[in-house]
């Protein structure tokens, strides 16, 4: 049986420890944020979904689903994360800031990802921040561009 891929890793910039957002959370709101951007279930499109039950598993004990939510409010609130409640869709914002599309391939991966959204506000900001990298852009503009055909 074949295994499915797991991302490997995910850049997370040191500029994040500078960011106000990021420093004005405490610390249950900081683990929370980590977890989002390189937990188990996150994507090349810095979203996922992501029921709180799984959160709450994957944290630990000490994490009850009140303290998830409450958590996520926050991220909401600050701009680090777009959450919907209905389809429990989470995206870290400015994801492509630190791990933008490297060439068409890539790109269509990653729309791949976006497309399969259910949220459509989630979907909308996802599909924003990932129409200003250069390969997201040129993705929209010519999706020919994952057969190998440079826009550069």
């Amino acid at each position: 049986m074949r295994r499915k891929a797991v991302r490997q890793f995910h850049k997370v910039s040191p500029d994040v420890w500078r960011s106000r957002r990021f420093l004005a959370l405490e610390g249950d709101q900081r683990e929370l944020w980590f977890y989002l951007a390189t937990g188990p279930h996150q994507t090349s499109a810095g979203c996922c979904k992501l029921p709180p039950a799984y959160a709450v598993a994957d944290l630990g004990n000490d994490w009850t689903k009140e303290r998830f939510l409450a958590c996520v409010k926050v991220l909401v609130d600050g701009d680090l994360i777009a959450h919907d409640p209905d389809t429990d869709e989470i995206y870290v914002c400015r994801w492509f800031t630190t791990s933008p599309p490297t060439n068409g391939k890539h790109a269509a991966g990653i729309y791949n990802h976006i497309c399969k959204l259910e949220s459509a506000a989630v979907q909308e900001r996802v599909e924003e921040e990932f129409a200003a990298t250069d390969f997201g852009g040129s993705f929209l503009d010519s999706p020919s561009i994952a057969n190998g055909k440079s826009p550069f």
